[in-house]
């Protein structure tokens, strides 16, 4: 027999009305999950709604766990879904910061919390929500907390966001429950160096200090320490990061070619986008690493951080959808080809738990050339990468004839586009032209920045259509490049020249505004998407009088 529970779900799954249970072929536009016989009744519903509707489902298979399925088509820019923290708190290791808005202190510039002693920028602050936890705590052991060093990392406040998630367990049991949901990779974390420290500095200093020791056991507290490694998000508004923990939000698989970018709202809501088209059923996926980095160097990162070996589509091939991303510049001679192992996708000893870091279980494997087949073994290839890699760690930062010396010394070993180059040629994209302005730099620096400029947003758009930060920065860099050059073209071919160049500009532009429209103006990038309105503006009144002044058909 049903329950009535079971009964409604099944009625609505039917296609009927979620208020009424009337039959209704009229669905939400917005999660397409939810049927509405009128208006009246989706009105009436939309206050209950709109905290669950996203055009997004939570799924759940053996091998993905509880993910996310996409349940209609959506465009690049879309917004999946926009989400306030479960949790917040400061990073674990910081230097003293407002417990209320984690804005950085400074010595004799605080007040403190008359209750419990923590140090504040503001009274208001004195009064938020988000510090009862500590508070509560801290008034309990009987004795204020004296913060008087400011500056450098404090080791009191690295117990603080796991004290405010433990605090969950004995007053708000609906939160505690959707924390306890999220993974917290105990089992693969015991016996690492982070879990040994965790314990020592967290675990150990919560029973001692807050005396708390017959309150909280150890299980408990590593498991709060596993679910902010895990699932905090680094949320960049505030100088330094504060940390925040999200509930539908930490459904969202990896993927290393991932189909949506995350950010924030100026109020610390995290906001979902999709990054490239998608389709209805597709699973929504983030890049839980850099995409910027090779294959190796993100699936060791994600085995040593998340605990899990990657095998998306990115990683199981080896030319990075075609980029050739890792691949190294075959030296046989008269050759032209490029090596790439046959895999990358090999078991990763976890360097956490191995107490030699320079272990590799990659015997017997070779790296192969595309064109003359021949052979180089692992070790030789991991020994050129690491001689390129020290110099580029100590190259002078912020030197551009340093940056053309690199990749014009590594273009002999590194395909084009190998990740040391693209790193070095971002670099150099956005240093021409930064300090004295595009105007001054010369014909040839500028040329380079715009070829540069061109060649990394392609790259970008095929390896990680997600990034749209970096691309959307990127299209801004090139599109005043463009304008730059046609600036100087119609000094000698005539003003007219001048209307083909700023129309580019212009397109470029416009995309470079459509990639970062949803950047808080906190962030580098929002200011750059607050910029590039004002310069379409500019841009539309210059291309009017430029065409004004165009003769008139006969």
């Amino acid at each position: 027999m049903l329950t009535g529970v079971t009964l409604l779900s099944v009625m609505v799954e039917e296609g009927s009305c979620i208020v009424c249970l009337s039959p209704a072929i009229q669905k939400c536009s917005g999660c397409q999950l939810v049927h509405y016989c009128s208006k009246d009744h989706q009105k009436e519903h939309w206050k209950q709604h709109k905290h669950q509707c996203s055009p997004a489902r939570v799924k759940e298979d053996p091998k993905f766990g509880r993910y996310l399925e996409a349940t209609r088509e959506m465009k690049a820019g879309d917004i999946v879904m926009k989400e306030r923290p479960l949790i917040t708190g400061p990073a674990q290791v910081t230097p003293p910061v407002c417990l209320g808005c984690y804005k950085l202190l400074e010595d004799g510039q605080t007040l403190s919390c008359e209750k419990c002693g923590w140090p504040f920028c503001s009274e208001e602050c004195t009064k938020k929500e988000e510090h009862t936890p500590e508070c509560f705590y801290t008034q309990q052991r009987g004795d204020k907390v004296h913060i008087t060093n400011f500056g450098i990392p404090h080791p009191n406040y690295q117990c603080i966001t796991v004290l405010r998630c433990l605090y969950q367990r004995d007053h708000n049991e609906k939160l505690w429950s959707k924390l306890q949901g999220l993974q917290s990779h105990c089992e693969d974390r015991k016996g690492t160096e982070k879990w040994n420290n965790d314990k020592k500095m967290i675990a150990d200093f919560i029973w001692k200090f807050f005396k708390l020791d017959g309150t909280f056991n150890e299980d408990e507290i590593m498991r709060c320490c596993g679910i902010l490694q895990i699932n905090g998000h680094e949320v960049p508004l505030m100088e330094p990061e504060y940390l925040a923990v999200f509930d539908r939000i930490s459904m969202v698989e990896h993927n290393c070619r991932a189909n949506c970018n995350k950010s924030f709202t100026s109020d610390g809501q995290i906001i979902l986008c999709a990054g490239s088209p998608i389709s209805p059923g597709s699973h929504i996926s983030v890049c839980y690493t850099d995409p910027l980095w090779g294959t190796e160097a993100r699936r060791h990162h994600l085995a040593d951080s998340k605990f899990f070996e990657c095998t998306c589509e990115r990683c199981s091939d080896v030319t990075e959808c075609g980029t050739m991303y890792s691949s190294v510049k075959c030296k046989k001679k008269d050759c032209r080809g490029y090596l790439l192992p046959e895999t990358f996708i090999l078991p990763i000893l976890h360097k956490t738990k191995n107490p030699n870091p320079e272990t590799r279980n990659l015997d017997n494997k070779f790296w192969v050339c595309n064109s003359c087949k021949d052979a180089v073994s692992d070790a030789i290839i991991q020994q050129l990468l690491q001689d390129i890699g020290k110099e580029l760690s100590v190259m002078p930062k912020g030197d551009a004839d340093c940056c053309e010396r690199f990749i014009n010394h590594c273009s002999s070993y590194l395909h084009p586009s190998h990740y040391y180059m693209t790193d070095v040629s971002l670099a150099l994209a956005q240093m021409i032209g930064q300090e004295q302005g595009l105007a001054k730099v010369s014909d040839d620096r500028l040329l380079l920045k715009t070829q540069l400029c061109r060649k990394i947003a392609d790259l970008l758009e095929t390896l990680a259509p997600a990034e749209t930060r970096l691309r959307g920065t990127l299209l801004f860099e090139l599109h005043a490049a463009v304008a730059e050059s046609g600036r100087r073209k119609a000094l000698t071919d005539g003003p007219m020249v001048m209307l083909g160049f700023v129309s580019e500009s212009r397109k470029i532009l416009m995309e470079s505004a459509m990639l970062l429209r949803h950047e808080p103006p906190e962030l580098p990038e929002g200011q750059i998407s607050q910029q590039a309105r004002i310069n379409l503006i500019q841009m539309d009144e210059l291309i009017r009088n430029l065409s004004g002044a165009l003769p008139s058909p006969l």
